[in-house]
Protein backbone atom coordinates (compact mmCIF):
# COMPACT_ATOMS: atom_id res chain seq x y z
CA UNK A 1 0.00 0.00 0.00
CA UNK A 2 1.22 3.48 -0.77
CA UNK A 3 -0.14 6.86 0.27
CA UNK A 4 1.09 9.84 -1.78
CA UNK A 5 1.43 13.23 -0.10
CA UNK A 6 0.21 15.19 -3.11
CA UNK A 7 -2.86 17.16 -4.10
CA UNK A 8 -6.00 15.42 -5.31
CA UNK A 9 -5.47 16.70 -8.85
CA UNK A 10 -2.04 15.08 -9.03
CA UNK A 11 -3.50 11.66 -8.16
CA UNK A 12 -5.72 11.84 -11.22
CA UNK A 13 -2.82 11.88 -13.66
CA UNK A 14 -3.19 9.18 -16.31
CA UNK A 15 -1.11 6.15 -15.38
CA UNK A 16 -0.77 7.17 -11.75
CA UNK A 17 -0.21 4.27 -9.37
CA UNK A 18 -3.22 3.70 -7.13
CA UNK A 19 -2.45 1.73 -3.97
CA UNK A 20 -4.57 -1.15 -2.78
CA UNK A 21 -6.78 -0.68 0.27
CA UNK A 22 -5.73 -3.52 2.55
CA UNK A 23 -8.61 -3.09 5.02
CA UNK A 24 -11.19 -3.29 2.22
CA UNK A 25 -10.25 -6.92 1.58
CA UNK A 26 -13.14 -9.17 2.75
CA UNK A 27 -10.62 -11.66 4.16
CA UNK A 28 -9.11 -8.87 6.27
CA UNK A 29 -12.50 -7.99 7.75
CA UNK A 30 -13.31 -11.66 8.35
CA UNK A 31 -10.07 -12.24 10.27
CA UNK A 32 -10.43 -8.97 12.15
CA UNK A 33 -13.82 -10.08 13.48
CA UNK A 34 -13.20 -13.80 14.06
CA UNK A 35 -9.49 -14.56 14.47
CA UNK A 36 -9.42 -14.30 18.27
CA UNK A 37 -12.49 -16.51 18.54
CA UNK A 38 -10.92 -19.10 16.22
CA UNK A 39 -7.68 -19.19 18.22
CA UNK A 40 -9.55 -19.41 21.52
CA UNK A 41 -11.58 -22.43 20.42
CA UNK A 42 -8.54 -24.31 19.10
CA UNK A 43 -8.42 -26.97 16.41
CA UNK A 44 -8.92 -30.71 17.04
CA UNK A 45 -6.79 -31.78 14.06
CA UNK A 46 -3.51 -33.30 15.41
CA UNK A 47 -1.66 -32.48 12.17
CA UNK A 48 -2.54 -28.78 12.40
CA UNK A 49 0.07 -26.27 13.63
CA UNK A 50 -1.83 -23.40 15.34
CA UNK A 51 1.31 -21.36 16.02
CA UNK A 52 2.15 -21.24 12.30
CA UNK A 53 -1.37 -20.19 11.33
CA UNK A 54 -1.59 -17.56 14.08
CA UNK A 55 1.72 -16.01 13.08
CA UNK A 56 0.71 -15.90 9.41
CA UNK A 57 -2.73 -14.42 10.08
CA UNK A 58 -1.45 -11.75 12.47
CA UNK A 59 1.22 -10.74 9.96
CA UNK A 60 -1.46 -10.52 7.26
CA UNK A 61 -3.45 -8.10 9.43
CA UNK A 62 -0.42 -5.77 9.42
CA UNK A 63 0.28 -6.09 5.68
CA UNK A 64 -0.16 -2.82 3.80
CA UNK A 65 -1.24 -0.84 6.91
CA UNK A 66 0.68 2.47 7.20
CA UNK A 67 0.20 2.54 10.99
CA UNK A 68 2.85 -0.19 11.34
CA UNK A 69 5.51 1.78 9.44
CA UNK A 70 6.23 3.12 5.96
CA UNK A 71 9.09 3.72 3.54
CA UNK A 72 9.43 7.26 2.23
CA UNK A 73 10.26 7.81 -1.45
CA UNK A 74 11.11 11.33 -2.63
CA UNK A 75 11.69 12.98 -5.98
CA UNK A 76 15.12 14.70 -5.96
CA UNK A 77 13.91 17.31 -8.46
CA UNK A 78 10.68 18.66 -7.00
CA UNK A 79 10.49 17.04 -3.56
CA UNK A 80 7.31 15.02 -4.24
CA UNK A 81 6.79 12.27 -1.62
CA UNK A 82 5.40 8.76 -1.77
CA UNK A 83 4.87 6.65 1.36
CA UNK A 84 4.71 2.87 0.98
CA UNK A 85 3.59 0.54 3.75
CA UNK A 86 5.40 -2.73 4.47
CA UNK A 87 4.15 -6.10 3.26
CA UNK A 88 4.00 -9.27 5.36
CA UNK A 89 5.56 -11.65 2.76
CA UNK A 90 3.63 -14.59 4.28
CA UNK A 91 2.80 -17.62 2.18
CA UNK A 92 -0.75 -18.91 2.00
CA UNK A 93 -2.46 -16.37 4.26
CA UNK A 94 -1.93 -13.18 2.20
CA UNK A 95 -3.21 -13.33 -1.37
CA UNK A 96 -1.49 -10.02 -2.21
CA UNK A 97 1.97 -11.27 -1.22
CA UNK A 98 1.30 -14.62 -2.90
CA UNK A 99 0.38 -12.83 -6.12
CA UNK A 100 3.52 -10.72 -5.87
CA UNK A 101 5.60 -13.84 -5.30
CA UNK A 102 4.02 -15.49 -8.36
CA UNK A 103 4.82 -12.39 -10.43
CA UNK A 104 8.42 -12.42 -9.19
CA UNK A 105 8.84 -16.10 -10.05
CA UNK A 106 7.29 -15.66 -13.50
CA UNK A 107 9.34 -12.55 -14.29
CA UNK A 108 12.59 -14.19 -13.23
CA UNK A 109 11.81 -17.33 -15.23
CA UNK A 110 10.90 -15.38 -18.35
CA UNK A 111 13.93 -13.09 -18.18
CA UNK A 112 16.71 -15.38 -17.01
CA UNK A 113 15.69 -19.06 -17.09
CA UNK A 114 13.46 -20.05 -20.02
CA UNK A 115 14.84 -19.77 -23.58
CA UNK A 116 12.38 -19.32 -26.49
CA UNK A 117 11.40 -22.97 -27.04
CA UNK A 118 8.15 -24.89 -26.68
CA UNK A 119 6.92 -25.74 -23.17
CA UNK A 120 4.37 -28.16 -21.75
CA UNK A 121 2.51 -28.23 -18.45
CA UNK A 122 2.46 -31.51 -16.51
CA UNK A 123 0.02 -31.84 -13.61
CA UNK A 124 0.57 -34.71 -11.16
CA UNK A 125 -2.21 -35.39 -8.65
CA UNK A 126 -1.91 -37.62 -5.59
CA UNK A 127 -4.87 -39.75 -4.44
CA UNK A 128 -7.07 -38.67 -1.54
CA UNK A 129 -5.81 -41.51 0.63
CA UNK A 130 -2.27 -40.07 0.60
CA UNK A 131 -3.15 -36.40 1.12
CA UNK A 132 -3.46 -36.79 4.88
CA UNK A 133 0.08 -38.19 5.09
CA UNK A 134 1.46 -35.48 2.77
CA UNK A 135 -0.18 -32.84 4.97
CA UNK A 136 1.26 -34.42 8.13
CA UNK A 137 4.81 -34.79 6.77
CA UNK A 138 6.08 -31.69 4.87
CA UNK A 139 8.86 -33.68 3.16
CA UNK A 140 6.52 -35.82 1.09
CA UNK A 141 5.40 -33.12 -1.36
CA UNK A 142 9.05 -32.57 -2.30
CA UNK A 143 9.56 -36.32 -2.68
CA UNK A 144 6.62 -36.55 -5.09
CA UNK A 145 7.98 -33.57 -7.07
CA UNK A 146 11.44 -35.16 -7.25
CA UNK A 147 10.06 -38.49 -8.49
CA UNK A 148 7.98 -36.70 -11.13
CA UNK A 149 11.06 -34.75 -12.30
CA UNK A 150 13.08 -37.93 -12.76
CA UNK A 151 10.29 -39.63 -14.71
CA UNK A 152 9.82 -36.62 -17.02
CA UNK A 153 13.56 -36.35 -17.53
CA UNK A 154 13.80 -40.03 -18.46
CA UNK A 155 10.77 -39.78 -20.75
CA UNK A 156 12.21 -36.91 -22.81
CA UNK A 157 15.64 -38.52 -23.10
CA UNK A 158 14.05 -41.71 -24.42
CA UNK A 159 12.09 -39.71 -27.00
CA UNK A 160 15.13 -37.73 -28.18
CA UNK A 161 16.45 -38.46 -31.67
CA UNK A 162 19.98 -39.36 -30.60
CA UNK A 163 21.30 -42.37 -32.55
CA UNK A 164 22.58 -44.29 -29.53
CA UNK A 165 22.67 -44.06 -25.74
CA UNK A 166 26.41 -43.28 -25.86
CA UNK A 167 25.71 -40.03 -27.73
CA UNK A 168 23.25 -38.82 -25.15
CA UNK A 169 26.15 -37.56 -23.11
CA UNK A 170 29.11 -35.37 -23.92
CA UNK A 171 31.84 -35.00 -21.34
CA UNK A 172 29.60 -36.60 -18.71
CA UNK A 173 26.78 -34.05 -19.31
CA UNK A 174 23.46 -35.72 -19.98
CA UNK A 175 20.82 -34.12 -22.20
CA UNK A 176 17.89 -32.94 -20.14
CA UNK A 177 14.76 -30.75 -20.32
CA UNK A 178 14.26 -27.58 -18.26
CA UNK A 179 11.78 -28.07 -15.42
CA UNK A 180 10.11 -25.65 -12.99
CA UNK A 181 7.80 -27.33 -10.45
CA UNK A 182 5.11 -25.56 -8.40
CA UNK A 183 3.79 -27.46 -5.37
CA UNK A 184 0.15 -26.43 -4.95
CA UNK A 185 -1.71 -27.29 -1.73
CA UNK A 186 -5.26 -26.24 -2.60
CA UNK A 187 -7.95 -27.10 -5.09
CA UNK A 188 -10.42 -24.79 -6.79
CA UNK A 189 -12.88 -25.22 -3.90
CA UNK A 190 -10.29 -24.36 -1.20
CA UNK A 191 -9.89 -28.00 -0.26
CA UNK A 192 -6.58 -29.49 0.86
CA UNK A 193 -5.39 -30.92 -2.45
CA UNK A 194 -1.62 -31.35 -2.73
CA UNK A 195 -0.53 -31.63 -6.38
CA UNK A 196 2.35 -30.56 -8.59
CA UNK A 197 2.30 -28.26 -11.64
CA UNK A 198 5.44 -28.66 -13.77
CA UNK A 199 6.36 -26.30 -16.63
CA UNK A 200 8.77 -28.33 -18.76
CA UNK A 201 10.53 -27.62 -22.04
CA UNK A 202 8.96 -29.82 -24.72
CA UNK A 203 12.34 -31.29 -25.61
CA UNK A 204 15.88 -31.64 -24.25
CA UNK A 205 18.91 -29.37 -24.09
CA UNK A 206 22.42 -30.69 -24.65
CA UNK A 207 25.96 -29.43 -25.17
CA UNK A 208 27.50 -29.55 -28.65
CA UNK A 209 30.91 -28.35 -29.95
CA UNK A 210 30.98 -24.69 -30.95
CA UNK A 211 33.45 -22.31 -32.55
CA UNK A 212 37.09 -22.71 -31.47
CA UNK A 213 36.29 -25.65 -29.25
CA UNK A 214 33.80 -23.76 -27.12
CA UNK A 215 30.60 -25.55 -26.19
CA UNK A 216 27.19 -24.25 -27.15
CA UNK A 217 23.63 -25.21 -26.33
CA UNK A 218 21.45 -27.24 -28.67
CA UNK A 219 17.75 -27.93 -28.26
CA UNK A 220 16.09 -31.10 -29.60
CA UNK A 221 12.30 -30.77 -29.72
CA UNK A 222 9.90 -33.58 -28.93
CA UNK A 223 6.27 -34.22 -29.81
CA UNK A 224 3.28 -34.47 -27.44
CA UNK A 225 2.98 -37.67 -25.39
CA UNK A 226 0.50 -40.27 -26.56
CA UNK A 227 -2.18 -41.83 -24.38
CA UNK A 228 -0.18 -45.05 -24.04
CA UNK A 229 2.93 -43.14 -22.99
CA UNK A 230 0.99 -41.19 -20.37
CA UNK A 231 -0.47 -44.43 -19.01
CA UNK A 232 3.02 -45.98 -18.70
CA UNK A 233 4.34 -42.83 -17.03
CA UNK A 234 1.45 -42.79 -14.57
CA UNK A 235 1.93 -46.44 -13.66
CA UNK A 236 5.65 -45.87 -13.07
CA UNK A 237 4.91 -42.80 -10.94
CA UNK A 238 2.35 -44.69 -8.88
CA UNK A 239 4.74 -47.52 -8.08
CA UNK A 240 7.68 -45.31 -7.26
CA UNK A 241 5.71 -42.88 -5.09
CA UNK A 242 4.05 -45.64 -3.04
CA UNK A 243 7.29 -47.55 -2.58
CA UNK A 244 9.13 -44.38 -1.61
CA UNK A 245 6.49 -43.45 0.96
CA UNK A 246 6.56 -46.98 2.38
CA UNK A 247 10.38 -46.95 2.53
CA UNK A 248 10.26 -43.67 4.47
CA UNK A 249 7.88 -45.27 6.95
CA UNK A 250 5.12 -42.77 6.21
CA UNK A 251 2.56 -45.38 5.19
CA UNK A 252 2.51 -49.08 6.12
CA UNK A 253 3.83 -51.41 3.47
CA UNK A 254 0.50 -53.23 3.52
CA UNK A 255 -1.27 -50.04 2.47
CA UNK A 256 1.22 -49.52 -0.36
CA UNK A 257 0.74 -53.07 -1.63
CA UNK A 258 -3.01 -52.71 -1.37
CA UNK A 259 -3.01 -49.49 -3.41
CA UNK A 260 -0.70 -51.05 -6.00
CA UNK A 261 -3.27 -53.79 -6.48
CA UNK A 262 -6.06 -51.31 -7.18
CA UNK A 263 -7.02 -50.75 -10.78
CA UNK A 264 -7.90 -47.10 -10.10
CA UNK A 265 -5.66 -45.83 -7.31
CA UNK A 266 -6.47 -42.11 -7.61
CA UNK A 267 -3.18 -40.97 -9.18
CA UNK A 268 -3.56 -38.64 -12.16
CA UNK A 269 -1.20 -37.18 -14.78
CA UNK A 270 -2.21 -34.50 -17.29
CA UNK A 271 -0.01 -33.10 -20.08
CA UNK A 272 -2.39 -31.63 -22.67
CA UNK A 273 -1.47 -27.95 -22.20
CA UNK A 274 1.36 -26.82 -24.49
CA UNK A 275 2.78 -23.38 -25.35
CA UNK A 276 4.48 -22.60 -28.65
CA UNK A 277 7.99 -21.15 -28.69
CA UNK A 278 6.88 -17.80 -30.12
CA UNK A 279 4.00 -17.29 -27.67
CA UNK A 280 5.93 -15.84 -24.75
CA UNK A 281 2.87 -14.04 -23.35
CA UNK A 282 1.02 -17.36 -22.99
CA UNK A 283 4.04 -18.86 -21.22
CA UNK A 284 4.08 -16.03 -18.69
CA UNK A 285 0.34 -16.48 -18.08
CA UNK A 286 0.94 -20.19 -17.50
CA UNK A 287 3.63 -19.43 -14.92
CA UNK A 288 1.29 -17.01 -13.15
CA UNK A 289 -1.40 -19.69 -13.11
CA UNK A 290 0.91 -22.33 -11.65
CA UNK A 291 2.01 -20.00 -8.83
CA UNK A 292 -1.40 -18.42 -8.17
CA UNK A 293 -2.64 -17.71 -4.60
CA UNK A 294 -4.95 -20.19 -2.93
CA UNK A 295 -7.67 -17.60 -2.22
CA UNK A 296 -8.97 -14.96 -4.60
CA UNK A 297 -10.24 -11.83 -2.86
CA UNK A 298 -12.56 -11.13 -5.81
CA UNK A 299 -14.42 -14.39 -5.22
CA UNK A 300 -14.81 -13.94 -1.46
CA UNK A 301 -17.51 -11.98 0.33
CA UNK A 302 -18.03 -11.66 4.06
CA UNK A 303 -21.40 -11.20 5.80
CA UNK A 304 -20.64 -9.85 9.23
CA UNK A 305 -24.16 -10.03 10.65
CA UNK A 306 -24.45 -13.78 10.00
CA UNK A 307 -20.70 -14.47 10.43
CA UNK A 308 -20.65 -16.22 7.06
CA UNK A 309 -18.04 -16.39 4.29
CA UNK A 310 -19.33 -16.88 0.73
CA UNK A 311 -16.82 -18.07 -1.87
CA UNK A 312 -17.50 -18.30 -5.60
CA UNK A 313 -15.58 -21.33 -6.91
CA UNK A 314 -15.55 -23.45 -10.02
CA UNK A 315 -15.80 -27.22 -10.08
CA UNK A 316 -13.06 -28.41 -12.44
CA UNK A 317 -14.76 -31.76 -13.04
CA UNK A 318 -18.21 -30.52 -14.03
CA UNK A 319 -17.22 -27.01 -15.14
CA UNK A 320 -20.02 -25.47 -13.07
CA UNK A 321 -19.77 -22.39 -10.89
CA UNK A 322 -20.33 -23.08 -7.20
CA UNK A 323 -21.44 -20.77 -4.40
CA UNK A 324 -20.00 -22.14 -1.19
CA UNK A 325 -21.13 -20.82 2.19
CA UNK A 326 -19.04 -21.40 5.32
CA UNK A 327 -19.27 -20.23 8.92
CA UNK A 328 -16.48 -17.70 9.43
CA UNK A 329 -14.58 -19.94 11.86
CA UNK A 330 -14.76 -22.92 9.50
CA UNK A 331 -13.46 -20.79 6.64
CA UNK A 332 -10.48 -19.65 8.74
CA UNK A 333 -9.74 -23.27 9.65
CA UNK A 334 -9.91 -24.30 6.00
CA UNK A 335 -7.56 -21.49 4.99
CA UNK A 336 -5.14 -22.33 7.83
CA UNK A 337 -4.60 -25.81 6.40
CA UNK A 338 -3.53 -24.36 3.06
CA UNK A 339 -0.57 -22.45 4.56
CA UNK A 340 2.66 -24.12 3.37
CA UNK A 341 4.98 -25.54 6.03
CA UNK A 342 7.91 -23.29 6.96
CA UNK A 343 11.31 -23.63 5.27
CA UNK A 344 9.95 -25.87 2.50
CA UNK A 345 10.29 -24.70 -1.09
CA UNK A 346 7.09 -24.58 -3.12
CA UNK A 347 8.98 -23.71 -6.34
CA UNK A 348 11.61 -26.23 -7.41
CA UNK A 349 14.01 -26.44 -10.36
CA UNK A 350 15.09 -29.70 -12.02
CA UNK A 351 16.73 -30.99 -15.17
CA UNK A 352 18.70 -28.40 -17.11
CA UNK A 353 17.67 -25.78 -14.52
CA UNK A 354 18.81 -27.84 -11.53
CA UNK A 355 21.12 -25.97 -9.15
CA UNK A 356 24.09 -28.24 -9.94
CA UNK A 357 23.31 -28.92 -13.60
CA UNK A 358 26.21 -28.14 -15.98
CA UNK A 359 23.60 -27.13 -18.56
CA UNK A 360 22.15 -24.34 -16.44
CA UNK A 361 24.74 -21.61 -17.36
CA UNK A 362 24.14 -22.17 -21.08
CA UNK A 363 20.35 -22.23 -20.63
CA UNK A 364 20.47 -19.00 -18.60
CA UNK A 365 22.65 -17.37 -21.25
CA UNK A 366 20.17 -18.32 -23.98
CA UNK A 367 17.30 -16.90 -21.92
CA UNK A 368 19.15 -13.63 -21.30
CA UNK A 369 19.86 -13.22 -25.01
CA UNK A 370 16.13 -13.61 -25.67
CA UNK A 371 15.16 -11.03 -23.03
CA UNK A 372 17.68 -8.51 -24.37
CA UNK A 373 16.40 -8.77 -27.94
CA UNK A 374 12.66 -8.93 -27.18
CA UNK A 375 11.27 -5.47 -26.26
CA UNK A 376 7.99 -6.93 -24.91
CA UNK A 377 9.79 -9.03 -22.33
CA UNK A 378 12.31 -6.33 -21.47
CA UNK A 379 9.74 -3.75 -20.25
CA UNK A 380 10.86 -2.20 -16.97
CA UNK A 381 14.41 -3.68 -17.07
CA UNK A 382 17.79 -2.34 -18.01
CA UNK A 383 19.02 -3.65 -21.36
CA UNK A 384 22.07 -5.87 -21.09
CA UNK A 385 21.63 -6.79 -17.40
CA UNK A 386 23.52 -9.82 -16.15
CA UNK A 387 21.90 -12.69 -14.21
CA UNK A 388 22.44 -11.14 -10.79
CA UNK A 389 21.13 -7.74 -11.83
CA UNK A 390 18.11 -9.27 -13.58
CA UNK A 391 17.28 -11.29 -10.47
CA UNK A 392 17.54 -8.22 -8.22
CA UNK A 393 15.34 -6.15 -10.54
CA UNK A 394 12.74 -8.91 -10.76
CA UNK A 395 12.42 -8.87 -6.96
CA UNK A 396 11.96 -5.11 -6.72
CA UNK A 397 8.50 -3.94 -5.74
CA UNK A 398 8.31 -1.21 -8.37
CA UNK A 399 9.62 -3.44 -11.18
CA UNK A 400 6.95 -6.05 -10.54
CA UNK A 401 4.18 -3.45 -10.53
CA UNK A 402 5.54 -1.99 -13.77
CA UNK A 403 5.49 -5.41 -15.40
CA UNK A 404 2.05 -6.50 -14.19
CA UNK A 405 0.04 -3.25 -14.26
CA UNK A 406 2.13 -1.27 -16.78
CA UNK A 407 2.25 1.61 -14.27
CA UNK A 408 5.52 2.65 -12.65
CA UNK A 409 4.79 3.77 -9.05
CA UNK A 410 8.17 5.49 -8.75
CA UNK A 411 7.51 8.04 -11.52
CA UNK A 412 6.86 11.47 -10.00
CA UNK A 413 3.33 12.67 -10.82
CA UNK A 414 4.44 16.30 -10.68
CA UNK A 415 7.59 16.46 -12.79
CA UNK A 416 8.04 12.94 -14.19
CA UNK A 417 11.31 12.36 -12.32
CA UNK A 418 12.38 9.17 -10.58
CA UNK A 419 11.49 8.75 -6.90
CA UNK A 420 14.21 7.41 -4.64
CA UNK A 421 13.95 5.82 -1.16
CA UNK A 422 15.18 8.20 1.53
CA UNK A 423 13.95 6.78 4.87
CA UNK A 424 12.15 3.94 6.63
CA UNK A 425 9.79 5.41 9.24
CA UNK A 426 9.14 3.01 12.13
CA UNK A 427 9.13 5.29 15.17
CA UNK A 428 5.64 5.41 16.65
CA UNK A 429 5.59 9.17 17.17
CA UNK A 430 6.92 9.85 13.68
CA UNK A 431 4.35 7.54 12.08
CA UNK A 432 1.53 9.15 14.07
CA UNK A 433 2.64 12.65 13.07
CA UNK A 434 2.93 11.61 9.41
CA UNK A 435 -0.51 9.97 9.28
CA UNK A 436 -2.07 12.99 10.97
CA UNK A 437 -0.52 15.26 8.36
CA UNK A 438 -1.84 13.03 5.54
CA UNK A 439 -5.31 12.87 7.07
CA UNK A 440 -5.17 9.10 7.67
CA UNK A 441 -6.21 7.12 10.71
CA UNK A 442 -3.66 6.91 13.50
CA UNK A 443 -5.38 4.03 15.29
CA UNK A 444 -4.08 0.48 15.16
CA UNK A 445 -6.53 -2.03 13.62
CA UNK A 446 -8.48 -3.63 16.45
CA UNK A 447 -9.43 -7.30 16.56
CA UNK A 448 -12.78 -8.35 17.92
CA UNK A 449 -12.29 -10.24 21.22
CA UNK A 450 -13.12 -13.91 21.55
CA UNK A 451 -16.74 -14.46 22.44
CA UNK A 452 -17.41 -16.32 25.66
CA UNK A 453 -19.25 -19.66 25.35
CA UNK A 454 -23.01 -19.52 25.98
CA UNK A 455 -24.00 -20.05 29.61
CA UNK A 456 -26.27 -22.95 30.57
CA UNK A 457 -29.69 -22.27 32.04
CA UNK A 458 -29.74 -22.44 35.80
CA UNK A 459 -32.53 -23.88 37.93
CA UNK A 460 -33.71 -20.38 38.88
CA UNK A 461 -34.09 -19.31 35.27
CA UNK A 462 -37.72 -19.08 34.16
CA UNK A 463 -36.92 -19.71 30.50
CA UNK A 464 -37.33 -23.28 29.29
CA UNK A 465 -34.03 -24.43 27.68
CA UNK A 466 -35.99 -26.86 25.53
CA UNK A 467 -37.73 -23.99 23.75
CA UNK A 468 -35.83 -22.39 20.85
CA UNK A 469 -34.88 -18.76 21.29
CA UNK A 470 -36.95 -16.25 19.31
CA UNK A 471 -39.50 -18.97 18.53
CA UNK A 472 -42.24 -16.44 17.73
CA UNK A 473 -40.11 -14.38 15.34
CA UNK A 474 -40.24 -15.25 11.64
CA UNK A 475 -36.69 -14.30 10.57
CA UNK A 476 -35.20 -15.54 7.30
CA UNK A 477 -31.75 -14.30 6.25
CA UNK A 478 -32.19 -12.67 2.83
CA UNK A 479 -30.24 -14.21 0.02
CA UNK A 480 -28.49 -16.67 2.29
CA UNK A 481 -27.91 -20.41 2.32
CA UNK A 482 -27.43 -22.67 5.34
CA UNK A 483 -23.87 -22.56 6.60
CA UNK A 484 -21.66 -25.17 4.96
CA UNK A 485 -23.88 -25.57 1.92
CA UNK A 486 -22.90 -25.53 -1.72
CA UNK A 487 -25.14 -24.31 -4.52
CA UNK A 488 -24.59 -24.45 -8.25
CA UNK A 489 -24.84 -21.05 -9.90
CA UNK A 490 -25.52 -22.57 -13.30
CA UNK A 491 -28.87 -24.14 -12.42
Amino acid sequence: MATPACAASASEVLGRYRPRQAQANPLYRLLQDNLEEYLARGDPDPTFHPALAEKAFRAFLECGIPRFGVVRFQCPSCGEDLFVAFSCKRRGACSSCDAKRAAITAAHAMDALLPPVGYRQWVFVLPKRLRYFVHRSPLLAGEASRILAREIDLYYRRRSIFPSPARRERGGVRASPSQIHFVQRSGSTLNLHVHVHAVVSDGVFRKVPGVLGAEKLEYVASGPPSGAELARLLESLRRKVLRRFARLGVIPRGVAEEMLAWRHSGFSLHAATAVAAEDRAALERLLHYCGRPAVSARRLSYKKEQALAVYQARDNRSGRNLRMVFPALDFIGRLARLIPPPRKNIVRYYGALGPNSPLRPLVVEAALVQSRTNPLVAIGRAVGAVVKAASAQARAWARILSRVFEVDPLICARCGGRLEPVAAILNDKSVTRLLTHLGLSTEFPKLAPARSPPELFSEECQADPREPLFADIDWTPPDDLPAGSVQSCDE
